[in-house]
């Protein structure tokens, strides 16, 4: 079995991303009604790119965590289609 050199556990890890795209998420949206009061387009944007860097982060979190599920839910699979397999060629 492989051995994880790494201190920090996954978990963690993926909480503290999260977090990060949360963050990015709250702070741009705070700085696009920041600039609604001045009708700043520059910091519209800026508000809008931040906002946009966060939801990014969330999403592929998010993709992340359903593929490494998917690619569970596959191996589980082959392993049943195996054992079938090996059954059906000690019945045969």
């Amino acid at each position: 079995m492989k051995q994880s050199l790494s201190i920090i556990p996954d978990q963690w890890k993926r909480t503290g991303i999260v977090t990060i795209g949360g963050l990015l998420i709250g702070a741009g949206f705070a700085d696009c009604l920041i600039a609604m009061n001045s009708i700043d387009l520059n910091q519209i944007a800026r508000g809008l790119t931040i906002f946009s860097a966060g939801l990014t982060i969330l999403v592929v979190m998010d993709n992340s965590k359903t593929q490494k599920e998917t690619e569970k839910l596959h191996k589980e699979t082959q392993l049943r289609m195996e054992r079938i397999e090996d059954k059906l060629n000690a019945l045969h």
